[in-house]
């Protein structure tokens, strides 16, 4: 478990019903969370770019879609190991979604060193509460 509290979440996913079942699941748990939400990989990375001196070491969850137009999920993972220093890196656990849940698909997001869960969409506040667990303290 992570000694760090979850006090950001980055919802990056092209469904605007999923963003919001997920918001609610997540302000379930933690009420005072902050949660936002973008609709692809560029403005996932526009919206870190432009947060990144405000997220505090390992207290940052980002949750990727690996389906979205624009900029999927993979693209997102390449561009993101590029364009951000390691300890800028280190500050955000991600966990990736999918529709298809295909061991492919998941070895493939597990095999990147950024990609803590791979999950299969919908998710539930069981799903969340897991990730909170295991890499925050309520």
């Amino acid at each position: 478990m992570n000694s760090t509290r979850l006090k950001w979440v980055l919802l990056v996913d092209d469904d605007g019903t999923t963003n919001m079942l997920n918001k609610l699941f997540l302000k379930k748990l933690i009420p005072d969370l902050d949660i936002d939400t973008v609709t692809d990989g560029h403005r996932a990375l526009d919206f870190i770019e432009a947060n990144i001196n405000d997220i505090d070491q390992g207290s940052f969850l980002l949750i990727l879609d690996i389906e979205m137009p624009i900029m999927n999920g993979w693209q997102f993972l390449e561009a993101f190991d590029i364009l951000f220093r390691k300890e800028e890196k280190e500050k955000i656990v991600i966990a990736v979604l999918t529709a298809n849940s295909s061991e492919e698909v998941t070895y493939k997001a597990l095999s990147n060193t950024r990609v803590k869960e791979c999950l299969q969409k919908p998710l539930s506040d069981i799903n969340f509460r897991s990730i909170i667990q295991t890499y925050f303290y309520e």
